[in-house]
């Protein structure tokens, strides 16, 4: 089985020197790990802008990217810069790792899910260091080993993800519906006023 390393580019995000200090006028976005959380979409102008000039080249972001919370206890993927605009560059800050998939040998959104699979994660787990703080380093996250089918099997698992993202919103949207007639009946039945 391939490891990450041997199927992607791992990059730590930019190390800025002590607390990153907001700056409005400032030419880059910078994404901190309070910036991200499951399950939903990173509001990219509403992240800190940092004056950095040529120097955000090197860190900056694709769509394609996939960052990894590598310090503390949400030691997970995500894809936080799909289908978004800013006008400016967008990096990560340090403690965040930036994993490019080499998309000859696996696709990008393969490479997300299988790094949020709960054996994935378990074996991410057993890399960490530190005692009060957990941490991964890049070379020990290089070290994971991904199981890699064919690009055809993993267009096939990147499919059949996303029905199951389609089918959650849609449960989710029934439930709201479902909710909204059963507190409209109930209202209906409580005061003999239908709405």
């Amino acid at each position: 089985m391939p490891q990450v390393s041997d199927i992607a580019t791992i990059r730590n995000g930019y190390a800025f020197r002590g607390r990153i200090e907001p700056d409005m006028s400032g030419d880059t976005r910078v994404i901190q790990a309070s910036d991200l959380a499951a399950g939903r979409e990173l509001d990219t102008a509403a992240l800190a802008c940092v004056q950095l000039g040529a120097k955000a080249e090197r860190y900056q972001l694709t769509e394609k990217d996939i960052v990894f919370v590598a310090r503390g206890l949400r030691q997970r993927a995500y894809r936080p810069v799909r289908d978004t605009i800013t006008g400016k560059p967008i990096i990560t800050a340090f403690g965040l790792l930036v994993i490019t998939a080499i998309e000859s040998r696996v696709l990008p959104d393969y490479l997300y899910w299988a790094l949020n699979t709960p054996r994935i994660q378990h074996a991410i787990g057993k890399l960490t260091e530190g005692t009060s703080l957990s941490f991964i380093s890049d070379k020990n996250f290089g070290q994971v080993d991904i199981p890699l089918p064919t690009l055809d099997k993993q267009l096939q698992i990147e499919q059949l993800m996303a029905m199951h993202r389609q089918r959650a919103q849609l449960r989710q949207t029934l439930t709201q519906l479902d909710d909204t007639l059963v507190h409209s009946t109930a209202w209906s039945l409580a005061t003999g006023i239908t709405e």
